[in-house]
C-alpha cells in the first residue's frame, strides 16, 4: 500500500487568489481546523513567504508577525506549522523570527536551477535547528536527471524534505512518475509533489505518485 504524508499549503498557496494573504480571522479558522484533524504538516502565511511583506510589497495580506502569533495557539496539536521562503527574498532575521515564533519549518523555495541562491538559506534554517524544506519550483524547466542532481546538492547541504512543483499543472502522470522516480532514487530525504490543477491534471498525477510521498495539497484552479 501506497503510503502518502499530507502536507496542506492552502493557507499560503491558496492566498494566491485572495490577494497575497487570507484575513486573519480565517487563518485562525482554517489553522484550528487543521490542527483539530491532525493535518501533519501546515503551511501558512503570505503567499509570497515569510518577507514578502517588507521586501516585495506584498501588503495585501497580514504582516508575518500577525499571522506566527495567530498561530502560537496551535502549536501543541501534533502538526508541522511553517511558512515558504521565496531565496530571491532571504534575509536571515526571518529565519530568526520563524524560530522565536515556534515554527518547525520553513520551506525554501526557487526555480528549477536555481538551487545555488538557496543553499545558505538551507544552512541558515538548519543553524537555527528548524527543518529545512525545499520547493523546486517549474520543475520542468530541468530533465528529471538534472532535477534529481540539484536535490542530490540540496541534501547535502543539510536539506530535510524535498518538493517537485507543477507550477504551471501541466506535467502529464508518467512525467510526474519519472521525476518523482529519479528524484528518490538520488536522496534519502522525503520527496513531495506539489500539484495544480489549471488544466484538471491534478487527480490523475497523485496517482501516479510512488510509495512514501508527501503530497502538498493545494490544488489552484
Amino acid at each position: 500500500m501506497k503510503k502518502v504524508v499530507l502536507m496542506d499549503c492552502t493557507l499560503r498557496d491558496g492566498a494566491n487568489v485572495v490577494g497575497k494573504g487570507f484575513s486573519a480571522e480565517i487563518t485562525d479558522m482554517v489553522l484550528d481546523g487543521l490542527t483539530a484533524c491532525r493535518v501533519p504538516i501546515i503551511e501558512f502565511g503570505n503567499a509570497g513567504g515569510i518577507g514578502a511583506y517588507e521586501v516585495a510589497g506584498f501588503t495585501a495580506a497580514e504582516t508575518d508577525e500577525t499571522y506566527l502569533e495567530i498561530a502560537k495557539k496551535y502549536l501543541d496539536r501534533g502538526s508541522e506549522l511553517g511558512m515558504f521562503l521565496n531565496a530571491k527574498r532571504y534575509r536571515e532575521k526571518n529565519v530568526t523570527l520563524a524560530k522565536e515564533s515556534g515554527l518547525s519549518f520553513l520551506r525554501v523555495g526557487a526555480d528549477a536551477g536555481d538551487a545555488d541562491i538557496a543553499v545558505q538559506a538551507v544552512k541558515d534554517i538548519k543553524n537555527a535547528g528548524l527543518k529545512a524544506f525545499y520547493s523546486q519550483m517549474k520543475a520542468y524547466l530541468l530533465t528529471p536527471e538534472e532535477l534529481a542532481e540539484e536535490g542530490k546538492k540540496l541534501e547535502d547541504a543539510g536539506l530535510d524534505q524535498i518538493t517537485i512543483m507543477d507550477s504551471a499543472g501541466t506535467m502529464l502522470p508518467n512525467q510526474v512518475a519519472e521525476y518523482t522516480k529519479k528524484l528518490k532514487e538520488a536522496v534519502a530525504i522525503p520527496v513531495a509533489f506539489h500539484c495544480h490543477n489549471n488544466l484538471g491534471l491534478s487527480f490523475r498525477q497523485r496517482g501516479s505518485l510512488p510509495i512514501k510521498t508527501v503530497l502538498t495539497f493545494w490544488t489552484a484552479a
